[in-house]
């Protein structure tokens, strides 16, 4: 099902980069002390999770972080804060390396790391009913395509329903989108993070060892499909980018999810162009898409309070959920 988003933000914030850029420049909205969990991957690796409201016996929502994401980042804060107001538990998962500490694998955290959503919800389902999951950008990738795969298996998931943020459906195109115009100053931004984490995680000669690189080639690097050719298919055994983004990207198994998802996603998305947004014939029965023509990526900035934050993608979602209560 695909329909017009209910989302309608004021004339002065129609702007993609304003939307996309509001809520980073919002106070950062203060939230209770989280607890901690780690969970061990079958390869030796963790990845770590904080819940909020832990021994409460509540609704679950796993939320699934994007590109450098993690508890800084506001649109999960935001979540985080509107579930603590309701009442609810809430999972922030971090994938490989964004918890604060350094993985000890050499694996890198990626767009298509559905078997590390498969650990997670295995760690936390049984005791997480109803368990709801909410993943944006990079992260909703992930979930669309850990759903893909097990309705494409016949296999169930234990969890009531799932929403999915400004998806990056088809990685390719983004990674060419967010190179042009001014997209490249959220390339840029991207970029020096994740050279960063790399160059601070491995010594020299590891970095020669794994990749033939050296910190100054890493450095040197000036575009997404550059680093994931150079860098994200090396360190996680794919050819190279473009085997890396065909065998990643969730689109080509969105009509084979078979639980209740809703997605939502905007034409003037900065990160990518509209030919992503899949057509109605890509979709599965258990999904429904909703588009807006503004929002930008992550942005959906409607009803600003007068702290200067908008709940509008929250409040979506959490009404969403709402509904497959029953």
């Amino acid at each position: 099902m695909v329909k017009e988003s209910k989302f309608n933000p004021p004339w002065w914030l129609s702007n993609r980069h304003l939307q996309t850029f509001w809520s980073p420049l919002a106070p950062k909205l203060s939230l209770p002390e989280l607890e901690r969990q780690r969970i061990s991957l079958d390869d030796g690796d963790f990845l770590d999770i904080d819940w909020l409201n832990p021994d409460k016996n509540a609704p679950t929502v796993a939320l699934l972080h994007g590109l450098e994401g993690n508890l800084d980042s506001p649109y999960l804060r935001r979540m985080l804060f509107r579930l603590n107001e309701i009442g609810w538990r809430g999972a922030l998962v971090y994938w490989r390396g964004c918890s604060g500490e350094n993985n000890p694998s050499s694996k890198t955290y990626h767009a298509g790391r559905s078997d590390d959503l498969e650990a997670v919800i295995n760690a936390i389902s049984p005791n997480s009913q109803p368990l709801f999951i909410a993943g944006y950008s990079l992260g909703a990738n992930v979930l669309l395509k850990w759903l893909g795969e097990k309705g494409r298996d016949n296999i169930d998931v234990p969890i009531k329903a799932s929403f999915a943020v400004s998806t990056p459906f088809d990685l390719s195109i983004c990674a060419d989108a967010i190179d042009q115009g001014f997209s490249k100053i959220y390339k840029h931004y991207l970029l020096a993070s994740l050279k960063k984490r790399i160059i601070k995680k491995h010594s020299q000669e590891e970095l020669l060892s794994l990749l033939n690189l050296t910190p100054k080639d890493i450095l040197l690097i000036n575009g997404m499909r550059e680093f994931d050719q150079r860098i994200s298919s090396k360190l996680n055994g794919f050819i190279d980018a473009d085997d890396y983004y065909i065998q990643s990207s969730s689109r080509p198994l969105l009509k084979y999810i078979t639980k209740d998802t809703m997605i939502l996603h905007a034409e003037d998305d900065p990160f990518m162009t509209p030919e992503i947004i899949p057509s109605r014939e890509e979709l599965s029965d258990a999904l429904e898409l909703r588009v807006s023509k503004h929002g930008g990526h992550v942005g959906f900035v409607q009803d600003i309070d007068k702290k200067g934050n908008s709940f509008f993608l929250e409040d979506t979602i959490l009404d969403y959920f709402r509904t497959k209560l029953s």
